[in-house]
């Protein structure tokens, strides 16, 4: 009887041991970034408003406040002011530097990373195109003008 109690209580504790542990701050984590996530999208529209003075300063202030303290929320901050299109400091490359990091993984200031990173990548890709069609353009204006001033050469005369 001893052996069968001593038996049920070792399977009763691996049992216990392999069922995963209730996480009650797991809810409150993602509650946490998800507030987070809606502050950083409020944020954005704010200063997408704002004049170029205070875009400038709303950088600058991020700037320090990433350089204090490096964490996710602070680095998202940052990367979404370089990010914010039509400032003299939108900084494609410098977002995804520091999105990049934060670009794989799960929770929802990861997500809003990986979102942001991969719609930088995309401007980034056109923007090559662009200037890649550019230069195509430049080149079919430089034979043109070759074609018309040989054409406007004077031709020697018969005699």
């Amino acid at each position: 009887m001893r052996g069968a109690a001593l038996l049920a209580a070792v399977a009763l504790a691996g049992c216990a041991q392999l069922a995963p542990a209730p996480t009650p701050q797991a809810p409150a984590v993602e509650t946490d970034e998800s507030r987070q996530v809606a502050a950083l999208l409020g944020y954005y529209q704010r200063v997408a408003q704002l004049g170029t003075d205070d875009q400038k300063r709303e950088l600058a202030t991020a700037t320090q406040g990433f350089s204090r303290e490096r964490s996710n929320l602070s680095r998202i901050r940052l990367a979404l002011l370089y990010a914010l299109p039509g400032t003299g400091f939108q900084d494609d490359g410098r977002a995804q530097q520091l999105l990049e990091p934060l670009a794989a993984g799960s929770g929802a200031l990861r997500q809003l990373a990986s979102l942001v990173y991969g719609q930088l990548a995309e401007r980034m890709r056109t923007q090559k195109r662009a200037d890649q069609l550019k230069e195509q353009v430049e080149a079919l204006r430089a034979i043109e003008r070759q074609l018309i001033e040989r054409g406007q050469e004077p031709q020697p005369r018969k005699p």
